[in-house]
């Protein structure tokens, strides 16, 4: 039987930004996607929820409820550096931590009574080390699954700091709660659920014929059953067992520099491929994002006709798209280069004495010898001519 725990940090990016700048505690704050009319509530402070703002509110309609609303733009690598310095904390309990999403976190606690004592003590230690270290709210749900730990969290969130599910009762703990509570359902399929079933809790969910809840929502009933009743076989995958490798940048002064920007890409490329090689994994898809100073985001994604960790090969490829992203005349922040859907590789000696064309042998002869002179003396002992500027920007 396992023991899992869920993390839930209510309004994560907007607590986490009253967190950084202490005049905004105590005041309504909210983070939202831009200062249009059509601008959306990404995250509200809780002095915020309490005028009525929620998530997913239009700013313009939010400004009407509350005047004095604060808004700012979003700050994901703040976000980003936040999350993970909180997954490190909770490496003290458990090597197996899933980030679910900005302020969601699964713990699996299986084994670790021995050392920690009870789950239920141990998920209340961490209670004490989010409030204490990084001065952020937090609820506890505990039981068998990520499923139900996730609803238990939510659902004592604005009662208590913890709530443990006894083992076996998860139907029961389920039966009353409203649809909403019920994670990935979506307020369309609730309103379908309710409009074609008169369904209006997940316990009457859980009672609908797996045929008859067929006709309604289709493929997805099977699924859509075994989460009414409680059930969920999915681990709990740290982010050290995903299968994309990510390198970033941030700029300590936005530009829009081309050959800062080119430089940027290349040190990414270069990176990425050395770690790629370190894995012996190559990479079948790539994409790049950007972030611009004034919040907009362009991201593109490039399939590859072969897995390759070539520079060159990669550099090529992500030259294409190099304009489309960095087309704006506003200050670039942030870049992020990531390779996705990787394999792993091994070389396939050949019987005539050449496996690869020569210029291929060469420039894998080239790049083992810098990561060993990379790996040794560190990545400025030897570079390209593109990537001078950005690591001095660095």
């Amino acid at each position: 039987m396992k023991n899992i725990v869920h993390l839930d940090i209510p309004a994560f990016q907007a607590t986490v930004e009253q967190v950084k700048d202490s005049s905004y505690r105590g005041r309504p704050l909210a983070v939202s996607t831009g200062s249009g009319s059509r601008a959306l509530i990404v995250s509200a402070s809780r002095e915020a929820k309490f005028e009525g703002i929620q998530k997913g509110m239009f700013i313009k309609d939010a400004l009407k409820r509350e005047p004095h609303l604060i808004l700012i733009d979003p700050n994901p690598e703040l976000y980003q550096r936040a999350m993970l310095a909180i997954i490190k904390r909770l490496g003290y309990y458990s090597p197996l931590v899933e980030v679910v999403s900005y302020g969601h976190l699964a713990i699996d606690m299986t084994g670790t009574q021995s050392l920690y004592g009870r789950v239920k003590d141990s998920a209340f230690s961490i209670y004490k080390d989010i409030r204490n270290d990084f001065r952020l709210p937090s609820s506890l749900g505990v039981a068998v699954n990520k499923l139900v730990s996730h609803v238990a969290a939510s659902y004592i969130q604005d009662y208590a700091e913890l709530y443990d599910v006894i083992p076996g009762s998860e139907a029961l703990f389920f039966s009353p709660l409203q649809l909403d509570m019920l994670p990935g359902l979506g307020a369309t399929r609730e309103a379908q659920l309710l409009d074609e079933l008169n369904v209006s809790t997940i316990g009457l969910l859980s009672e609908i014929p797996l045929n008859k809840l067929g006709l309604v929502v289709g493929k997805s009933a099977y699924q859509l059953h075994q989460k009414a009743r409680g059930v969920d076989e999915s681990p709990v995958v740290p982010p050290s067992q995903t299968t994309d490798i990510k390198e970033e940048i941030t700029f300590d002064e936005d530009s829009n520099d081309d050959i800062l920007l080119n430089g940027a890409l290349h040190f990414l490329v270069e990176n990425a491929c050395s770690r790629l090689r370190k894995r012996h994994q190559k990479a079948n898809a790539l994409r790049l994002f950007c972030r611009y100073a004034d919040s907009k985001i362009l991201s593109r994604r490039i399939q590859l006709d072969y897995p390759s960790h070539d520079e060159y090969v990669i550099l090529h490829h992500s030259n294409k798209v190099f304009n489309d992203i960095f087309s704006r005349r506003v200050r670039v922040r942030y870049v992020s280069f990531t390779c996705e859907n990787l394999v792993y590789s091994a070389i396939q000696e050949s019987l005539f004495g050449y496996a690869l064309d020569r210029r291929e042998e060469q420039s894998q002869k080239i790049f083992h010898a810098m990561d060993c002179i990379r790996g040794r003396h560190g990545y400025k002992a030897i570079q390209f001519g593109h990537t001078a500027n950005v690591s001095l920007a660095l």
